[in-house]
């Protein structure tokens, strides 16, 4: 900043009045696939859960308790995949539509 500024911008503040509120955007509900994905990982959790409940408390006999090692591990991955489908569905609803999208082929621009 240069040595010979006096007034250090002081007088570009403008005081809002005491009553003034910011105005809040509308508030959407979430859409299809967020809840669709909200519910999937809630299922998902549950057959984990009982799958694992399951491997500890029951004597498995055999190979059978690495279906249920498998349905504990096909469970986490539905978990996660269900919290990123949730994530960028909630992400992709935050922001409004297009009104008119772009013609295919055509300039983006206009």
């Amino acid at each position: 900043m240069p040595a010979d500024k006096e007034d250090d911008g002081l007088d570009k503040v403008v005081p809002l009045p005491s009553d003034y509120v910011p105005p809040q955007p509308p508030v959407s509900r979430p859409g299809v696939m967020h809840g669709a994905a909200t519910i999937a990982m809630a299922v998902f959790a549950i057959v984990g859960f009982l799958a694992m409940f399951a491997f500890i408390t029951v004597g498995w006999p055999g190979r059978s308790g690495r279906y249920v090692i498998a349905v504990v591990f096909l469970a986490g991955v539905g978990f996660l995949a269900s919290a990123a489908i949730a994530i960028f569905a909630a992400a992709r609803d935050t922001y409004p539509a297009r009104s008119n999208p772009p013609e295919r082929g055509g300039d983006p621009h206009n």
